[in-house]
């Protein structure tokens, strides 16, 4: 069985969308392109392998037939792929949003799980920022207000980013994404999203897009941010590459690998599991693949055991991805 599942992207027009993957050498469909979604097991967006023996079948055909060989030994026989990893490319600003956890989705939107999600800045325009949580305390009778009378930007947390920035968005934070950003995005294998606010923008249809009001302000945190949003990397012992810690909670787990000329994959979890990889920045080997930054693939639980190698001829970094707490122990440190 193949040690690395390399998919085809699925693309996603936006109205906020650009066309920034373009300048990471990609071929991609006209229109303003908001969305390259690498992995998903989402609904319909089903991920399509691209190599080796099991090209052409789909993530969730793989998941259920491969389970143990490829994704390890942590998952129950009828779950589905946990993580859902994209790259946002924004080139107008989104809408103010927020996402539910999992048991208002259960009661409330059953179809969806919760969902809680991390973003790596890859790139930012000089005057980028993005919102993340409310700038004072607020109440939901004061925010419906203020989302009525088209001000409801004024209490928010604008922050300035750059290139190497991370923020943990959990259920509940108000957040939107300004201009001029590229952003890895980590999250549950879920859509469920609330929208706040639209800045009275028509949709394709030339009408304003869908609010969801109600459901946001019952599950908005409407405390002032405390900052804690915007992670700071941990450093992590290693004696051949630099390793920082960026996230480790109950959905995913997130680090980061800088390294020159050859890097053995670490294992970040006490069981065998698979391992996603997102390039950062550089060019790096892994076995036949050259890859890029934002190039994505899957290395299974036997290759991560096998001690896969990469290499690069420069600096290189990439984001280790994984499942979180809820199915897997993370390796003491």
């Amino acid at each position: 069985m193949q040690d690395i599942l390399k998919f085809k992207p699925i693309y996603k027009d936006k109205i906020w969308g650009g066309r920034k993957l373009e300048n990471l050498g990609r071929v991609i469909p006209s229109g303003k392109i908001g969305e390259s979604w690498e992995i998903s097991d989402f609904g319909n967006d089903l991920s399509v392998i691209d190599n080796g023996e099991l090209k052409g079948i789909t993530l969730r055909e793989c998941f259920k037939n491969y389970k143990k060989e490829i994704f390890g030994e942590s998952f129950i026989e009828d779950e589905s792929f946990p993580l859902l990893v994209k790259i946002i490319d924004a080139e107008d600003k989104l809408s103010v949003q927020v996402h539910p956890d999992d048991e208002f989705s259960k009661n409330h939107d059953p179809e969806n799980k919760g969902k809680k999600e991390a973003w790596f800045i890859l790139k930012a325009n000089p005057s980028a920022e993005i919102v993340c949580g409310f700038s004072k305390d607020i109440s939901a009778e004061e925010y419906r207000y203020l989302i009525e009378n088209n001000k409801a930007e004024e209490p928010l947390f604008y922050r300035n980013i750059q290139s190497g920035d991370i923020f943990l968005i959990d259920p509940g934070t108000v957040h939107a994404i300004g201009p001029g950003c590229l952003i890895l995005e980590v999250q549950q294998s879920s859509d469920s999203t609330y929208r706040v606010y639209d800045y009275g923008r028509l949709g394709n249809d030339g009408r304003p897009r869908e609010l969801h009001l109600e459901k946001a302000l019952r599950v908005l945190n409407f405390s002032k941010s405390d900052g804690r949003e915007k992670l700071e990397p941990i450093h992590i012992s290693s004696n051949f590459y630099n390793r920082y810690l960026l996230t480790s909670n109950d959905k995913f787990r997130m680090e980061k690998i800088s390294f020159n000329n050859e890097c053995i994959i670490p294992n970040m979890f006490k069981k065998p599991a698979f391992h996603i990889i997102s390039v950062i920045h550089g060019e790096i080997k892994i076995d036949d693949f050259i890859l890029t930054t934002g190039d994505t693939i899957l290395v299974s639980a036997k290759g991560i055991l096998n001690q896969i190698k990469c290499s690069t001829k420069e600096k290189s970094e990439f984001a280790l991805i994984g499942c979180g707490t809820n199915w897997l122990e993370p390796n003491e440190f």
